[in-house]
């Protein structure tokens, strides 16, 4: 009896070894690939952005559809930070006493205005920004990969769902002349 016992166990070893291991690991694989085609869509994106000076509405859909080709959902917050400089006054309301030094501010704007700007018939459906602003993407997945789920079936705890979380953009440089 002890060596049948030993001989089932032997067979449940050997068969997480053979076949749910190499699995959970194909599928952690396959996350950290579309973790990499993620980036490189965003990358590209945001790159295309920052050196024309521009969204257009068939950019941001070539963009979104290019990244659900992975099969998972994912949010994407877009943010724009114009840069305002002001000059810096002892007292406001007389020219003359201008300091020699200049405040810089930035106006945020965020996915829904951007986006907002992009479906709009009078804006051409385009989101413009202007030399010096920053752009800023953000991408998360949204729904639990299957790596994720298979790992959360081995150890059976809950993982966080967000298992591609990426974050790009920098300056606009305008290079459209």
């Amino acid at each position: 009896m002890g060596t049948s016992l030993s001989k089932i166990i032997a067979w449940i070893i050997a068969c997480f070894l053979m076949f749910i291991f190499p699995l959970m690991n194909m599928f952690e694989s396959q996350d950290e690939i579309a973790r990499i085609y993620i980036l490189s869509k965003t990358t590209e994106f945001a790159d295309s952005t920052r050196n024309l000076g521009y969204i257009t509405r068939t950019m941001y859909e070539n963009y979104v559809n290019a990244i659900s080709a992975t099969n998972n959902l994912y949010t994407v917050e877009l943010q724009h930070y114009h840069k305002k400089i002001n000059p810096v006054y002892e007292e406001p309301s007389i020219k003359s006493s201008f300091k020699n030094t200049f405040q810089v501010n930035y106006d945020a704007y965020f996915t829904k205005e951007i986006l907002d700007e992009l479906y709009d018939h009078s804006s051409g459906y385009k989101y413009t920004f202007r030399e010096g602003d920053y752009f800023v993407i953000k991408v998360k997945n949204i729904n639990k990969t299957t790596g994720t789920r298979i790992q959360e079936l081995m150890i059976g705890a809950e993982l966080p769902t967000e298992k591609v979380v990426i974050t790009y953009g920098g300056m606009i440089k305008n290079e459209n002349y």
